[in-house]
């Protein structure tokens, strides 16, 4: 994204965002935009007894007729013709559905249809952001050498200024050995650039704070270029790292995978000159949230749930996220169904749900949300679904203990791991994070929860043990990448997580769980 975008009324996002990327720990990650990649945890233990400030609602024990209604009501076939739409509404559009293009606002509309023909009253809020384009094919050769390939060897970051220069390339404490996943590279301090000379373009590895940073630094002494090696990116894993805030971002910044990293380090150990060329455009445009609840249900007590509705700009989003939120509309249609039915007299409180923008590019549209959430005392709990079909996936809850609000983040997460637990299948904790639409709900003190199927993380030998498929494989290949299409879903994990994502709103929705014990 172009340096150019400096309008003030987005200045206040800057620092909150920077806070999410660097509690989510995915600054020095090789991870493309804010969506949660986080490392399990401890599986919870059995649920026969329950612990300290947990309603016995929760345990096995008792049932709650309204979640298992509207478990049982959940069909994994309607979320799956959902997500062959959203994949022909990015087909039509160019392959992606991003925040601020067509494709997500044909995305959106789609949502909202639909919500409207189940009753709900709905809303599309309006959302500034930047939107990024690369406008032309970036470039990367070494004079006289190789010419690396955009798009599989190498891509431009978001919010990466334009520009075209040829210079000699300067490795900065470069090591070829380097593992994946590895964040000791140098260019976070002002004193890592002490020796480095103006005008060259400089190599680096993801280094311990954020890529942004590196950045300016790297502006500072006079470099005309910054290119990211990860040692763990192989060809056609190229993803596109977010630089958060592009107002101060003003030369061409790359990432380039471990084996083109190791070619442009020999070329600067020979003395070679880079020819480096971005081209890219932004943009200050509007994306819709869409919003929508439930007419019936006492308005004093809202349960929200959601995910983000946008893509990346390299691909579909068909698990990322179209999972997340196609079961959050199936789960809408579901409550409709048995509020039209008579079958919905058990729930007690209103439900809402939320379509996000922007999270790929720095969780603007569920930021904006919260930033002026009209009911605020009436929101009860927050539900998020990034991710929930991952093709060599896992079961993963977030860890509400470890919330900002721990005694309901505990009951929210034993609902989802008692329903869990019940259909015999395993499951693991993992920190919130702040990688994800749940993040601005945490921060502000709105108890959170959620479940996650894995990103581009490599599936342990244990979580294989546990999960089944296959170790040292990441549990989604195709994370922010044009192959993340409605083929690539797993249908048995994914109604495996819908149903425990419906139980868990079911149980909540009906009032039968009280998620504080004041």
């Amino acid at each position: 994204m172009l340096a150019q975008v400096s309008s003030s009324r987005f200045r206040w996002l800057a620092p909150l965002v920077t806070a999410c990327l660097l509690a989510a720990g995915c600054s020095p990650a090789p991870s493309a935009a804010p969506t949660i990649a986080s490392s399990p945890g401890p599986t919870l233990p059995d649920l026969t007894a329950a612990p300290t400030n947990v309603p016995a609602s929760i345990t096995p024990a008792t049932p709650i007729a309204f979640a298992d209604a509207l478990r049982d009501a959940i069909d994994v076939g309607a979320i799956s013709a959902d997500l062959a739409r959203l994949q022909s509404i990015a087909d039509a559009h160019g392959g992606t559905r991003s925040a601020g293009t067509e494709g997500h606002l044909a995305s959106a509309r789609f949502v909202a249809d639909e919500l409207r023909a189940a009753g709900f009253d709905v809303e599309l809020e309006q959302v500034d952001l930047p939107v990024f384009r690369q406008t032309a094919p970036s470039v990367l050769e070494i004079t006289g050498g190789r010419s690396f390939e955009d798009l599989h060897e190498f891509k431009a970051m978001l919010f990466s200024a334009s520009g075209d220069g040829t210079a000699p390339i300067y490795a900065l404490g470069y090591d070829a050995a380097a593992p994946p996943g590895s964040t000791g590279g140098l260019g976070c301090n002002g004193e890592d650039w002490a020796g480095v000379p103006a005008g060259v373009i400089v190599l680096v590895q993801p280094a311990n704070c954020r890529r942004h940073d590196v950045i300016v630094q790297a502006q500072g002494v006079g470099a005309i270029g910054i290119i990211t090696a990860y040692p763990g990116w192989t060809r056609d894993t190229v993803l596109r790292p977010t630089l958060i805030d592009p107002a101060d971002i003003h030369i061409p910044a790359i990432g380039v995978t471990g084996t083109v990293g190791n070619e442009l380090n020999d070329a600067a150990s020979a003395g070679a000159r880079v020819h480096l060329a971005t081209q890219t455009s932004s943009v200050i445009g509007t994306s819709p949230n869409v919003i929508a609840e439930t007419p019936w249900g006492d308005a004093s007590h809202v349960l929200m749930l959601g995910g983000h509705l946008d893509s990346v700009v390299d691909g579909p989003g068909i698990n990322d996220n179209g999972s997340g939120t196609m079961t959050v509309l199936a789960i809408a249609r579901a409550l409709a169904e048995l509020h039209g039915s008579g079958s919905g007299t058990g729930q007690a409180w209103k439900v809402r749900v939320a379509f996000w923008t922007g999270e790929e590019i720095g969780l603007w549209g569920s930021r904006a949300y919260v930033q002026d959430i009209p009911d605020r005392g009436a929101l009860q709990a927050y539900l998020n679904f990034d991710m929930v079909g991952s093709f060599n996936g896992v079961r993963e809850v977030y860890d509400g203990a470890a919330s900002s609000r721990p005694t309901e983040g505990l009951v929210i997460t034993r609902l989802f791991t008692r329903e869990l637990a019940e259909a015999g299948l395993s499951w693991q904790t993992i920190p919130l994070g702040g990688s994800s639409d749940h993040f601005a709900f945490d921060l502000a003190g709105i108890p959170t929860g959620g479940l996650f199927s894995g990103a581009n993380e490599l599936k342990t030998a244990d979580q294989a043990a546990l999960f089944g498929g296959d170790a040292d494989v990441a549990e989604d290949a195709c994370y922010h990448l044009a192959c993340d299409t409605a083929s690539h879903i797993d249908p048995t994990l994914l109604e495996q997580l819908a149903h425990a994502a419906a139980w868990t709103t079911g149980a909540l929705a009906s009032g039968e769980v009280e998620l504080s014990s004041s």
